[in-house]
């Protein structure tokens, strides 16, 4: 959802100016005009605004600046509170201006960084071939947490090292993740970057843990790991039988990559190696780890640009005027020849 990092609910400074606003106003009966009560109304009641509210309380404030040099602005003058003082008030007053400043410049660099940074890519873990051990990647484990009964854990591999990740997903490339590209997207996670969490099938309505309260994450030789407690969710619970189960057997991540490269091995296939992820959105099990289109967006744009830059480079026009010609002389060499011209 946009802005869904953004807490649009007023601050206390600014309901108990809108209150104030509302009291003024029912006692001198000047100041504000329909709209502007009943945004005091909202405001005081602690009502969450929307964004575009936002906007228009910014603009509100930058209109009638003017308002504070008036007679009645300031306590001990003539005319105090003057209508316009009330206004500013039903606003949410002074608070409320700084509040609504600082959600339009959050809403400004959410709105940048929505334009600039890439989609969020999501890849499904194809575990080994059919008779491989899949409870090494997916299973539950039973642990002793304190001096309690054993809890069940589920624990698994989001992402190995160098294993094919898009292998018949799309024809034209693979991919595959270097050795510990999630570095500094963990390192992230504890500096006020993006935090983690499991999810059941990538859905944010089925959280299963939280980054690092439940959520563990953990780089090792074989790849990217986690582990978490099954919670007290009756959907965790479900998820946990159809692990035991062997019914679940997939995972997925989604992440966004700051840095990939490109190859070509022996077979003439293009490969894609993720070398450094700087956010890691979620981690989970998923039901049908597959991929159809969802999530290739970000890889299809890089591949397309590691095809512009290896093609070669665009003949000069006299060069292919030069070849032409030749060409052409050596079709009618070749045709005088087969008609025995001389």
């Amino acid at each position: 959802m946009p802005y869904d990092t953004i807490d649009f609910t007023p601050p206390q400074g600014v309901r108990e100016e809108a209150a104030r606003g509302l009291a003024w106003r029912a006692e001198h009966g000047r100041g504000g005009t329909a709209v502007g009560v009943a945004r005091a109304r909202d405001l005081s009641n602690g009502r969450t605004i929307s964004p575009a509210t936002a906007r228009r309380m910014k603009a509100y404030f930058d209109r009638h600046a003017v308002d504070a040099q008036g007679q009645g602005w300031s306590p001990g003058e003539t005319g105090y509170p003057s209508a316009g003082r009330i206004a500013h008030a039903l606003w949410g007053g002074t608070p409320g201006r700084t509040w609504a400043e600082k959600l339009v410049r959050q809403m400004n660099t959410e709105d940048e960084r929505s334009t600039t940074m890439p989609a969020i890519e999501r890849r499904f873990f194809a575990f080994p071939a059919r008779g491989a051990d899949a409870t090494k990647f997916l299973r539950v484990e039973r642990r002793a947490v304190g001096d309690g009964e054993p809890r069940p854990f589920i624990v698994g591999y989001a992402s190995l090292w160098g294993v094919p990740s898009l292998d018949g997903a799309v024809g034209e490339f693979t991919e595959r993740v270097a050795p510990r590209a999630f570095s500094k997207a963990l390192g992230r996670q504890d500096d006020g970057g993006v935090v983690c969490r499991a999810l059941w099938n990538h859905n944010d309505d089925y959280p299963l843990a939280r980054y690092p309260t439940s959520l563990r994450l953990f780089q090792d030789d074989e790849g990217l790991g986690f582990d978490f407690p099954v919670s007290r969710a009756s959907y965790a619970a479900d998820l946990l039988c159809n692990i035991e189960d062997g019914i679940v057997q997939g995972n997925s991540y989604s992440f966004r990559c700051s840095r990939d490269s490109w190859s070509v091995d022996l077979d003439g296939r293009h490969i894609r190696t993720v070398e450094e992820v700087d956010e890691l959105w979620d981690v989970g099990p998923v039901t049908y780890p597959a991929f159809g289109d969802n999530g290739l967006e970000v890889a299809r744009r890089s591949f397309q640009q590691h095809l512009a830059a290896a093609a070669p480079p665009p003949e000069p026009p006299a060069a292919a005027a030069l070849r032409r010609s030749m060409e052409r002389r050596s079709e009618l060499t070749a045709w005088l020849k087969k008609h025995g011209a001389r």
